[in-house]
């Protein structure tokens, strides 16, 4: 198969066949590295639309190839999960074009009557979205774009939130009324830091890509002269995993825009007016969280994608789809980009690594601590910090004990450690997401050389005893 051929084969990341649709709308390759094993959320509906649940595991077939050619498949799933959304819970991120053509009317015209603005249309389809979010475990965030890209609030529960922040989005000046709609997304990625799990954008537009640096005839005040291709978010998500839906919401649309939706595997809708848009919304919550999970355990062969395609069969009809996804990176090289010859003595370093400081940890003498290895988004306010009180808040708060900057993943009580006196034991207590080892807990006790992950923070708990 040609690379042309291949290319066009990925574009219809969705085929039907017969009664029944297949989206293969989000890989989770997050734990390949580590467990080996990939998450696909599958989404499956009837000719009209409607998600059809109800399906076993033994519905569904996975097929794995390197090549994009030759495909093997897989002969057991290691879990499966109907309406893995509904019970885990989603986190979505709505970003809302705030450029100065949503100032104008729905029908493209200029008004001074706010009730007729796009933009408040807009606000007030969020504002159903977030009433309709009943899922416990879902979590929401906001931002905005225009000149500039705008991170209003990180993803989490506190929905009040999202709802005051909309008030915060106003009419902008000329110079950052352009619409930098590529960059904001590429820009967006960044706020899914230690987001486990179903990830999705829902970005709103009311036309084209215009960026500043083009348009303005000068440089622009982040990004110099640099013009994000549309490829660049593409790329992101895919790394990422998240998927992007978008909604065109007036009288012209990015002609890209689609590409970015359906390349991460996502849809494009269009709307009309504040009912058509409030609909939107409630739709693409609505097949989020009835999706399938189905996960893999991964096979062997190097390569920088791979690529999977899912089947599945409903009575007479059946439907498949396929997509690829960028292997697990080490030190920033895409795995498949190395041998494993020459990936051998990387994890040997990456065991010797761990190895040693678990020694290290059992081995010291003194208090118990945290001690802050790395972060893959920001920075740490400090890299060890002895645990001599009660409670040890980790979070995005000057006020926490260990304060993670610039992640916005990250909430401001993220992580509390709690001590208590009668076991001389401490317990890790989530007020955001938190893994432990690589498991998303709630809440754990800690053992010496424990690996918690705090929004993109990789810190090892030591206990402080001697071996």
């Amino acid at each position: 198969m040609s690379k042309k051929s291949i290319a066009a084969f990925l574009l219809l990341a969705a085929v039907t066949a017969g009664a029944i649709n297949l989206s293969l709308a989000q890989i989770d390759a997050s734990r390949l590295l580590l467990a080996q094993e990939v998450d696909l959320y599958v989404g499956v509906t009837a000719e009209d639309g409607r998600p059809l649940s109800g399906l076993p595991a033994e519905a569904f077939r996975v097929y794995e190839s390197a090549d994009g050619q030759d495909y093997r498949e897989v002969r057991e799933l290691s879990a499966f999960k109907p309406a893995a959304g509904a019970s885990e819970g989603i986190t979505f991120l709505l970003v809302i074009d705030n450029s100065g053509s949503m100032y104008d009317s729905v029908r493209g015209g200029k008004t001074g009557d706010p009730a007729l603005m796009r933009v408040n249309h807009a606000k007030e389809a969020v504002r159903s979205f977030l009433t309709s979010m009943t899922g416990p475990a879902d979590r929401v965030g906001l931002a905005s774009y225009n000149t500039f890209y705008r991170g209003l609030v990180a993803p989490g529960q506190d929905r009040e939130r999202v709802t005051g922040a909309l008030e915060g989005i106003t009419r902008p000046e000329p110079e950052e009324a352009y619409t930098e709609l590529y960059a904001s997304l590429t820009l967006a990625v960044r706020e899914f830091a230690g987001a486990r799990g179903r990830k999705a954008v829902i970005i709103l537009s009311d036309g084209e890509n215009f960026p500043y640096a083009q348009h303005s005839g000068k440089p622009h005040p982040e990004f110099k002269n640099k013009i994000f291709a549309h490829t660049e978010p593409i790329r992101a998500c895919l790394e990422e995993g998240i998927t992007v839906y978008a909604v065109n919401f007036g009288p012209t649309r990015d002609r890209r825009l689609r590409d970015i939706a359906v390349e991460t595997g996502g849809q494009v809708f269009d709307a009309s007016n504040r009912g058509e848009l409030a609909g939107v919304y409630r739709r693409i919550h609505e097949q989020v969280a009835a999706e399938y999970r189905l996960t893999y355990r991964a096979g062997m062969q190097p390569a920088e994608r791979k690529f999977v395609r899912v089947r599945a069969a409903q009575g007479g009809g059946a439907a498949e789809a396929t997509r690829f996804y960028f292997s697990t990176t080490v030190f920033g090289l895409p795995l498949g980009s190395l041998s494993w010859l020459l990936l051998v003595p990387f994890l040997l370093a990456g065991l010797g690594v761990w190895g040693t400081t678990r020694l290290r940890l059992e081995s010291r003498p003194g208090p118990a601590r945290l001690e802050v290895l790395h972060t893959r988004v920001g920075s740490a306010s400090t890299r060890a910090l002895p645990l001599a009180g009660a409670k040890t808040v980790i979070g995005g708060s000057p006020k926490a004990d260990i304060t993670i900057v610039g992640a916005p993943g990250v909430q401001g009580e993220h992580a509390t450690v709690l001590f208590d006196p009668k076991t001389r034991g401490y317990t890790i207590v989530g007020g955001g997401d938190i893994t432990v080892n690589n498991r998303p807990v709630k809440s754990r006790r800690l053992e010496a050389g424990d690996v918690i992950d705090v929004g993109g923070a990789t810190i090892v708990f030591d206990d402080g005893k001697t071996e």
